[in-house]
């Protein structure tokens, strides 16, 4: 993806702010290709993106990162594992794949033309702050044993299915970003009221989220579900189901609200998978979430967000260049999108002059030392 900055932005259809008694949901499966893979659009097919994407609340555009980013970027994942985790994990050896095996953060940066069409926004701030691999299940050769077998403890839990916002408050995920309000981890005093906070903006204005793949996601392979089509009946969802919005805001995770198991929207729960190098845009206001690997195939994604500058809730997450990898060097774009740099515009450039907030700049030094301790420890244990 370039790093234009261009204007000439298709204007989104605005937000429909439902009373929670005119909505019906109708069903919005995503077509497949000849190969089984959600189809896709490139990136310049801004109309075709939006009219796609307002529909069904979901969006694949092919060809964001060549084959050879991709390798890079699968790299850079096992590199991170050895270094943080376990230095003995060995990518070509399964065997090695139990002990040390974590879920993690991790950072890389894409363009951002896909979340300027989407967003209407020029000006945008980016939280790439995880991988997610999951390891294959099925006939896989272990050479410490001489044999194939397969690997059922690997699987992911399968009927995953959440929001990352508690569309009762208002409240979406600030993970990887600044939180401007309450914690993340906070609940709001009054639920019932909260939304009237204009930092509570998830009902109110375009949340995304995104996963990069970077091999060939099959069905098989597991990975991304959701209920496409749902953003359109969220808020009446949410008037039928406030109680269990109440208690997610309770739960000590007050911005993810558990989808039930006998909810009936789950029987329109769509697998998607997406081909090497796509990346795979999807509304907050969907349900989502993971289905586990049953192939012999490893399964790697790297997640982002990308949000407004002017968005009210969150800021970008404080980060120093020291936490950046020494090879990894920023463009005039990616200094705008880590938050190194201003924006142009006055709201751009007062909100890069805010206060920032006590908590994060405290988490993030901590978490700073940890990787710092993380890794001597394991150049350590390597001699």
């Amino acid at each position: 993806m370039g790093n234009t900055e261009s204007n000439s932005l298709i204007k989104s259809a605005n937000i429909h702010l439902s009373p929670g008694n005119d909505e019906i949901f109708h069903p919005a499966p995503l077509p497949l290709d000849s190969d089984g893979f959600i189809i896709s659009f490139n990136v310049e097919q801004q109309e075709e993106i939006l009219t796609f994407f307002e529909k069904h609340g979901v969006v694949v555009v092919s060809n964001v990162l060549t084959d050879e980013q991709c390798q890079r970027s699968v790299d850079e994942v096992w590199l991170f594992l050895q270094e943080m985790y376990n230095r003995d994990i060995d990518r070509n050896k399964p065997d090695t794949w139990s002990f040390g095996w974590p879920s993690f953060s991790k950072m890389g940066i894409v363009g951002n033309e896909l979340f300027r069409t989407l967003l209407g926004e020029n000006e945008l701030i980016v939280n790439i702050t995880r991988a997610g691999l999951m390891r294959p299940t099925k006939n896989i050769f272990f050479s410490s044993l001489n044999k194939t077998e397969d690997r059922e403890e690997w699987k992911t839990i399968s009927e995953w299915l959440h929001l990352d916002m508690n569309p009762l408050t208002g409240r979406a995920t600030t993970y990887g970003f600044e939180h401007v309000g309450e914690g993340h981890f906070d609940s709001s005093k009054d639920p019932d009221a909260a939304i009237n906070n204009p930092i509570n903006n998830g009902m109110r204005i375009r949340k995304l989220q995104g996963i990069l793949a970077l091999a060939d996601c099959r069905e098989e392979d597991g990975g991304f579900h959701a209920v496409p089509g749902f953003q359109h009946f969220i808020e009446t969802w949410t008037k039928q189901n406030k109680q269990i919005c109440i208690d997610a805001n309770e739960s000590g995770d007050p911005t993810t609200v558990q989808i039930p198991q006998d909810d009936p929207i789950r029987q329109y729960i769509q697998r998607m998978p997406i081909r090497k190098g796509s990346l795979l845009v999807w509304d907050s206001r969907l349900p989502h979430g993971n289905f586990p690997n049953n192939s012999s195939s490893m399964r790697i994604v790297q997640y982002l967000h990308m949000a407004p500058v002017n968005d009210e809730a969150i800021r970008p997450f404080p980060l120093s260049k020291d936490d950046l990898p020494s090879t990894f060097h920023l463009t005039d774009l990616g200094k705008k999108l880590y938050g190194f740099k201003s924006w142009e515009s006055n709201i751009a450039k007062k909100r890069f002059r805010e206060e920032r907030n006590p908590q994060v700049l405290e988490r993030a030094q901590y978490e700073r030392n940890v990787r710092n301790v993380m890794k001597t420890d394991g150049l350590t244990s390597q001699k």
